[in-house]
């Protein structure tokens, strides 16, 4: 038995590194997959801590986009269409892209295939660019010999997703130089114009208002303590991430996001926009509803969304029927639970989400032009509730200032 160290995806898609013994490489990947672990690397021996750390951020400032994944997978369908093979096809492929981390990926496929491995699984060694509804969409396609269709069906996905998280990202940058500005302001009070105020009521030898020194207490921890202070935030926010990589974890955060206003209800439409447009994609491709279920469970990007969505497929294979079983969860939109009966009943399921599925898009486009309109009431209060904080703190001892110079 030898000690091997080894980095892998959960079935979340999760990271996951540690050391196993084992007698080979492959009875440790076998071992691994027993566990519902994917491996990313094996390696004999144990893991060299610097090298590890160098190879992290190594991918992080080498990762692969999802705009390079899409520019592929539209040349990947341009030229299997035309008839190349697919070793002269990888290889044109590896060569023409200039992401490093990508082209080895690339080449790895090639031999992969190169040994006898199918499509699918050879894509499937690289979750951590190639996610599981992507290689799911090409093991559908290579089995039933509609490759070509899959790949088009995966682009498909890719752009809306692109889309719509450009559209996400541009309309969310309003209140995020606002936050910017507004945590900016409180910095430069605290470390400047509170020492000022402080100096001048110290003169005065008198109780100043709990207000008043809660700020200045607050101002002296910041400029004496600050590294304790960005210590500690960094640690939080270290352990929030940590936190969010459980299950747990995400299932809190992502029911406090769904109950925050206006971009609750946001989030809850792009879910069930991607649940549509997936589950019609993943159909059409040529996949059991269940495993389409199921991947697109995986894949949605909120936990309790996620439980709400296995849940169905659970009782889907007990025999009930999809519309059935939404209407009694919140997650679902009351039209996409219509629209699921609908399609039901008529046999056009794949129909009617990709419907539906295209309203909720044109819902969120919608809602996200609005959105700097949705918010100014929050920003408003965020700005006028510490306008006020600072205005107690500072000018209500002036306004018993009477009091302060008869106590002096």
């Amino acid at each position: 038995m030898s000690l091997f160290s080894y980095r892998a995806r959960d079935m979340n898609g999760l990271l996951v590194m540690g050391q196993i013994d084992g007698l080979s490489l492959d009875s440790v990947r076998d071992t691994l997959a027993d566990r519902g672990l994917i491996p990313i690397s094996v390696s004999q021996g144990a893991a060299n801590i610097s090298h590890g750390f160098l190879t992290s951020l190594s991918n992080f400032f080498n990762q692969v986009s999802q705009q390079e994944i899409l520019h592929f997978t539209r040349q990947f369908q341009t030229l299997f269409k035309a008839g190349m093979d697919m070793e002269t096809l990888l290889s044109t492929m590896a060569n023409q892209t200039r992401n490093k981390k990508f082209s080895e990926t690339i080449l790895k496929i090639k031999t992969d295939i190169n040994s006898g491995s199918s499509l699918s699984r050879a894509f499937a060694q690289h979750p951590d660019v190639f996610d599981e509804l992507y290689t799911n969409m090409l093991a559908t396609g290579e089995e039933a010999g509609i490759l070509d269709n899959a790949l088009e069906q995966l682009c498909a996905v890719m752009e809306k997703e692109i889309v719509l998280k450009a559209s996400i990202k541009s309309a969310t940058l309003y209140p995020k130089i606002v936050v910017f500005v507004l945590v900016g302001a409180v910095f430069v009070m605290m470390t400047y114009v509170i020492p000022k105020f402080s100096s001048f009521y110290a003169t005065f030898k008198a109780e100043l208002p709990l207000p008043t020194q809660i700020m200045i207490t607050t101002s002296y921890l910041i400029r004496t303590y600050w590294y304790i202070v960005l210590g500690s935030i960094v640690a939080l926010i270290y352990a929030l991430k940590r936190w969010r990589k459980t299950i747990r974890g995400r299932m809190v955060l992502d029911n406090i996001q769904w109950k925050i206003p206006v971009f609750g209800p946001l989030a809850q439409k792009v879910s069930n926009a991607r649940f549509a447009l997936l589950i019609a994609s993943l159909y059409r491709a040529g996949l059991p509803i269940t495993q389409g279920i199921e991947i697109t469970a995986k894949t949605i990007g909120n936990e309790v969304f996620t439980q709400d969505i296995m849940m169905v497929k659970n009782e889907i294979e007990k025999g009930h029927s999809i519309s059935s079983v939404m209407r009694g969860k919140k997650t679902f939109s009351p039209l996409l639970v219509e629209a699921t009966a609908i399609g039901e009943k008529t046999g056009a399921l794949d129909e009617m989400y990709k419907a539906i599925g295209e309203h909720f898009e044109k819902e969120v486009q919608y809602t996200l032009k609005n959105l700097t309109t949705l918010i100014e009431p929050i920003m408003l209060f965020l700005v006028f509730g510490m306008v006020t904080v600072f205005a107690l703190a500072i000018f209500l001892p002036m306004w018993n200032m009477s009091k302060i110079v008869g106590h002096h």
